[in-house]
């Protein structure tokens, strides 16, 4: 007599924000799959979609090496920062050395709004002309996202060897402050010995607008009203440097304009999240009998390249159903590959329960149990 196999379930969870983190979220889910079928076969997948976490996601694929590099980051302190050679591909994260969390904070937990102005991408740029000294790869990834610059990638470009000068032709150097600000107009690019440059992008914003990485990202970077539109303005200036198109590329305006350093470097940029779920996970999708996604949030960004647009985008390359467990929502619609998004509370919660630890997790393990018992049911058959 033949034996159906154990019924495989994949979990690859985004942070719950301000609650649980990405890895707490995903055992909770699995606590939940194995208290419905204890014989269940479950793979917690860690994820990432090219901010914080993205090297960390592709340690454990098999071939990987994690190694570090002795750099100074977005507040000049020298750290050992982590990154992925594979084969013959460097992978880096650009918050690793320019993340929001570098920038300076009030005691209240404020961005200080002089920041636009001192931050950077110039640690960025270093980190990745020392891995390819070291490893002369025939690519560098990087991953864009969580970053607190806004400098249009004028700092990465110079910290790679490259040369950006003001109107008058004079040189800017960005360990002066943000390049943007003074007026940078023209950039000799770096020669980068033939390696190629490929961004993971989390959102697909182009360089400037209403979308673009001054407006939509200038303010959690601590960029108040005046200081949004004169990052605006500046990286119009900026835009004409580049070469044309650049600016209105779908990713160009994420990390602060770091996409379009990497298109200007005639590199090209790629969905981090689908990438990173692509390669970290790629022995479990096909067998899949259901995956579970989600986050804390989903709205309009989320479809620009999030966590679980990317599983979705994924798991229907392989047939695999996907349900999504979040905490809020303003719009779903957008979605790709998404069988069902449920929400993880029964009822309405005051924010702070919500956002209690040990609620998430109890509402993320009850619902995870209540979906495989039904999954299970149609897998017996």
């Amino acid at each position: 007599m033949m034996h159906k196999q154990p019924m495989r379930v994949v979990v690859a969870m985004d942070s719950f924000k301000g609650s649980v983190t990405s890895t707490e979220a995903g055992n909770a889910v699995a606590r939940g799959v194995l208290a419905a079928r204890a014989d269940a076969d479950v793979t917690v997948l860690d994820v990432a979609d090219g901010g914080e976490g993205t090297v960390a996601a592709l340690a454990s694929v098999p071939g990987v090496q994690t190694l570090t590099c002795a750099v100074r980051d977005m507040r000049g302190a020298l750290r050992d920062i982590p990154y992925v050679l594979w084969g013959e591909t460097v992978i880096v994260e650009s918050a690793s050395v320019l993340g929001l969390p570098l920038l300076a904070h009030d005691e209240h937990g404020v961005v200080d709004p002089t920041s636009p102005e001192i931050a950077t991408s110039l640690p960025l740029g270093q980190l990745m002309r020392a891995v390819i000294k070291e490893h002369a790869p025939r690519t560098v990834m990087v991953g864009l996202g969580g970053t607190g610059t806004t400098d249009g990638g004028t700092g990465m470009l110079a910290g790679l060897g490259g040369l950006v000068r003001d109107a008058d032709g004079h040189a800017i150097d960005p360990a002066d402050g943000n390049p943007l600000l003074r007026n940078a107009a023209s950039v000799e690019l770096p020669d980068l010995g033939g390696v190629t440059v490929q961004g993971l992008t989390d959102v697909r914003a182009p360089l400037r607008g209403p979308a673009g990485a001054a407006r939509m990202f200038g303010p959690q970077k601590g960029a108040q009203a005046a200081m949004v539109e004169q990052l605006e303005a500046a990286m119009a200036v900026w835009e004409a440097a580049l070469p044309a198109g650049v600016g209105e590329t779908p990713g160009a305006g994420a990390a602060g304009g770091l996409g379009a350093a990497v298109l200007a470097l005639s590199g090209h940029l790629t969905s981090g999240s689908e990438w990173v779920l692509e390669n970290a996970g790629a022995h479990v999708w096909a067998d899949a009998d259901v995956v579970f996604t989600g986050e804390g949030h989903i709205d309009e960004q989320s479809a620009w390249g999030k966590v679980p647009h990317g599983v979705g985008v994924v798991a229907r390359r392989h047939g695999a159903p996907v349900i999504v467990a979040l905490g809020g929502a303003v719009g779903t619609e957008s979605l790709d590959g998404i069988d069902a998004v449920l929400p993880i509370h029964q009822r309405p919660l005051p924010l702070a329960e919500a956002m209690n630890p040990a609620v998430t997790e109890q509402a993320l393990t009850r619902l995870a149990r209540q979906v495989t018992a039904l999954v299970a049911t149609a897998h017996a058959r």
